[in-house]
C-alpha cells in the first residue's frame, strides 16, 4: 500500500479506514491534551 493508495477515496472503504485513522488519531490528540492539562495543575510534593 502506497500513499497514493491509501488517500484515494474513490471507494467507500478506503473513506472508511482514512477517517477511522483519522478519528483515532484525534482521539488520542484529545487525550494527550487531557492527560498534559491535568498534569500541569498538579501542585509539587511537599514531601522531603
Amino acid at each position: 500500500m502506497t500513499w497514493q493508495t491509501f488517500f484515494d477515496l474513490s471507494t467507500m472503504a478506503h473513506r472508511h479506514l482514512v477517517f477511522v485513522y483519522g478519528g483515532v488519531i484525534a482521539v488520542q490528540l484529545v487525550y494527550i491534551g487531557w492527560i498534559a492539562r491535568n498534569w500541569s495543575r498538579t501542585k509539587p510534593s511537599t514531601n522531603r
